[in-house]
């Protein structure tokens, strides 16, 4: 169960709503179609408020693509992965022009 953690500035928590709510709403089937043309069975997202007023946000990737997807994705032409990787870019503030950062390990 591959897990990403992404800091997410408290000036941009409407921004990474708005996305989740895109998801969860008119691109639910494109993002569904998403996880099953890149293997993942499960994803899921916390977000995990921290003591200096930022926030945390904790994807967990589940199923057989689940240890490349976010390489899988990054790298893909198709429009809504390109949608995908352009919101989450805006809304985590992440580079996604060079090497995405690494998953997680797990230590426990």
């Amino acid at each position: 169960m591959p897990a990403i953690a992404a800091p997410l500035a408290a000036s941009k928590l409407e921004v990474w709503e708005a996305f989740i709510a895109e998801l969860n709403g008119p691109q639910k089937a494109a993002f569904d179609d998403m996880n099953a043309r890149h293997g993942l069975t499960e994803h899921r997202a916390y977000l995990q408020p921290m003591p200096d007023g930022n926030y945390l946000v904790l994807a967990i990737h589940e199923g057989p693509g689940a240890d490349g997807f976010i390489s899988s994705v990054a790298s893909s032409d198709h429009e809504f992965d390109r949608w995908f990787m352009s919101a989450l870019a805006d809304a985590n503030d992440i580079d996604t022009s060079g090497p995405m950062p690494p998953m997680a390990t797990r230590k426990l």
